[in-house]
């Protein structure tokens, strides 16, 4: 990995990491601000993305240990399928 590849990935931490914190104080104002900051190019949307998976997963497993979320994760994915085909989406949130 190069220097440059690095800085990158470090910013993309950064990002990824203020993201989740934002998320969790519900700072919608910043995490829009940090939003349009990572949507300047493919590249920099990508290495967010894959940061936020990347500290999610980590938290996820030293909360619930790998297999658990490992099952928390597909049963998100899963029912998240479902929701997406359902006719009417909202009434499962009546």
């Amino acid at each position: 990995m190069s220097t440059v590849e690095r800085r990158s990935a470090a910013r993309a931490n950064q990002r990824a990491a203020a993201f989740i914190r934002f998320q969790m104080l519900g700072d919608h104002e910043a995490m829009h601000y940090l939003l349009l900051d990572v949507a300047e190019s493919e590249r920099s949307r990508l290495e967010f993305t894959t940061a936020l998976a990347s500290i999610a997963g980590s938290l996820a497993a030293t909360a619930l240990g790998r297999d658990q979320a490992l099952s928390y994760l597909r049963s998100v994915a899963e029912s998240s399928a479902v929701l997406s085909g359902a006719d009417d989406i909202d009434r499962y949130f009546d």
